[in-house]
């Protein structure tokens, strides 16, 4: 259903740099026609099929800015940004959706910084798609009535993402968002001062960024009376690995733990490989059986590249 679509130049140029990865190119689907009058990144969504880079579009208020915004995110993943998945299970089917929603948003708010970046370089950020960027914003979120509710998790990840769209204008939204969401706005610029205290210039300030964002998140969720998500031990964040870090040993690096939670394809116990220096969920294995000791033992004396690739780990390096 592409050509039903007018993309511009702009959207065209990145369809083609996706070609020169999967020569099938770029495929669109329309899965809905209606037209909600505001842009949300959940309007889209984007995935691997046949050697083909499948979006699906459910929204068509603005789908040449949706498709590009969809499309630097392949490629800016494929161009070396840490993976995040998911691979533990709180055995609440409710729970884990609402812990993966949440991990996966801070995750892409992290990569709009990216993302934006390149849609303001390519002249996307205009009046008009800024405009329908904070009508979404308003349409979404209900106004806070003066104390936490079930809605202040979105709140407050919406208003970081917000934070970021209007990086360098943040003066005309700011007055509003404090108007309607004081509590969750206030937490947003505490998230926001992580997300730009250091340039996202490498997959290793990525992923920096990205655990630090986790823990502070948790830390909002706290003074809020909320139950913290513990995206260090759910989410599971791929390394960055230094010529040096990828001579040591597995032991050097990494601790081993055992997970209260189990792993989500065996729904055995699971046990979780934290980065020593952060303990961000770098791994997740099945629980051996018997003799884990001795198996244990095995992975820690093993060399950290060949122990990942043993398991079908990525790591990316620095």
């Amino acid at each position: 259903m592409t050509e039903e679509i007018n993309f511009s130049k702009a959207t065209k140029s990145l369809m083609k740099k996706v070609e020169a990865i999967f020569p099938e190119g770029v495929g669109i689907n329309v899965k809905k026609d209606s037209k909600l009058g505001y842009v949300r990144h959940d309007q889209a969504q984007q995935y691997l099929r046949g050697g083909q880079l499948m979006i699906d579009i459910y929204d068509m208020t603005h789908p040449d800015y949706t498709v590009a915004h969809e499309l630097l995110h392949f490629l800016h993943m494929f161009n070396g940004a840490p993976q995040i998945s998911f691979n533990l299970t709180t055995k609440k089917k409710d729970l884990d959706t609402k812990f993966m929603a949440t991990g996966l948003e801070l995750y892409d708010i992290v990569m709009h910084d990216y993302v934006y970046r390149e849609q303001a370089e390519l002249g996307m950020m205009t009046d008009e798609i800024k405009e329908l960027y904070f009508k979404g914003v308003l349409s979404v979120l209900k106004p806070e009535q003066g104390e936490r509710d079930q809605w202040m998790v979105l709140r407050i990840l919406t208003l970081l993402d917000t934070l970021l769209f209007f990086k360098d204008e943040q003066d005309s939204v700011k007055g509003k968002l404090m108007e309607l969401y004081p509590i969750s706005f206030e937490a947003a610029q505490r998230l926001y001062e992580i997300l730009i205290e250091r340039s996202l210039d490498s997959a290793f300030a990525i992923r920096r960024t990205v655990v630090k964002l986790f823990k502070a998140f948790d830390d909002e969720l706290s003074k809020l009376g909320m139950v913290p998500m513990n995206m260090a031990e759910f989410a599971t964040l791929s390394v960055v690995l230094s010529e040096r870090q990828m001579r040591l040993q597995v032991r050097q690096l990494f601790n081993i733990v055992h997970s209260p939670l189990d792993d989500n394809l065996t729904f055995k116990s699971a046990y979780v490989g934290q980065w020593k220096n952060d303990g961000q969920n770098s791994f997740v294995l099945a629980d051996p059986g018997k003799d884990s000791a001795k198996k244990f033992v095995e992975y820690y004396n093993m060399k950290v590249t060949d122990f990942l690739d043993s398991i079908g780990i990525e790591y990316l390096k620095r």
